[in-house]
């Protein structure tokens, strides 16, 4: 049987490349597209489907069995309030929250399955497992960098992603993230500190997204790279993690916890 899917945001380059994939997905029904009140595609044919985009989440969460969403933080949060009522799963690819909104996020787990993910593709989520051991390795050694790129328009920087490697790299040193990161450091004089993790940003052009990770030594780097060449390996992952979701109970899940299950 399958699991019906509604997305969020479905107007949007992320929101678009999810309806795509949730179409060709064998395992997956598209039964509601969400777009704001005001948008031209409101009452809209989605593609080649018999369904038509709508500002009811109401509705069309009562009708689905899991919710994907790529919006914004507080369009988010939103979501989730409506979710919370109709007990319907959800995964979030949004990023930018700051603490006290992933407090919230943290609590509509204890009443509905919800996957937070800054990033939904397989290959990121497969770099994280090696940037742990690496870090493991090299971490105490080696000066670390986390150099990212993405397009334009992106409003969050360092980016979810690259932030998230930056845990990872610091939990399996066994430290804190917060107390190592530095982003700032190209614009003050002085020397590089012991045990920095630093954070580059690149915005420009259309670039999809970049993450390069340098463990540098004295005498030789090591470096460790993504690129995602279009927006499909994105969406293939949350698509193919959502159908996953749909049937777990309550709780906090990531793409860690998908791809060890799978």
């Amino acid at each position: 049987m399958k699991t019906k899917v509604a997305i969020n945001a479905s107007s949007g380059k992320m929101g678009q490349q999810v309806i795509n994939q949730t179409v060709v997905n064998k395992d997956a029904e598209l039964v509601a597209a969400f777009c704001r009140p005001n948008h031209r595609l409101l009452g809209r044919q989605v593609g080649f489907t018999d369904i038509s985009y709508t500002s009811d989440i109401n509705t069309g969460l009562a009708n689905s069995q899991v919710v994907i969403d790529f919006s914004l933080p507080e369009a988010t949060l939103n979501l989730l309030t409506i979710a919370r009522q109709t007990k319907t799963p959800a995964l979030i690819g949004t990023t930018g929250f700051n603490k006290q909104q992933i407090e919230q996020i943290t609590q509509a787990a204890n009443e509905i399955p919800l996957l937070l993910a800054p990033n939904t593709s397989i290959g990121v989520n497969s770099v994280l497992v090696l940037l742990a051991s690496a870090a493991r390795m090299l971490g105490k050694k080696a000066d670390i960098e986390i150099i990212e790129s993405h397009h334009k328009h992106k409003l969050d920087a360092p980016s979810g992603t690259a932030i998230r490697m930056g845990e990872a790299i610091a939990e399996a040193m066994g430290e804190n993230f917060d107390d190592l990161k530095v982003t700032d450091s190209r614009f003050e004089k002085r020397s590089r500190e012991k045990g920095e993790i630093g954070m580059s940003v690149i915005r420009a052009g259309e670039i999809i997204g970049e993450h390069k990770i340098m463990f540098a030594l004295d005498n030789e780097i090591i470096n460790i790279e993504h690129k995602a060449l279009n927006r499909h390996c994105f969406a293939e992952g949350a698509v193919s993690a959502a159908i996953w979701l749909a049937d777990k109970p309550a709780g906090f899940y990531t793409m860690q916890d998908y791809l060890a299950d799978n």
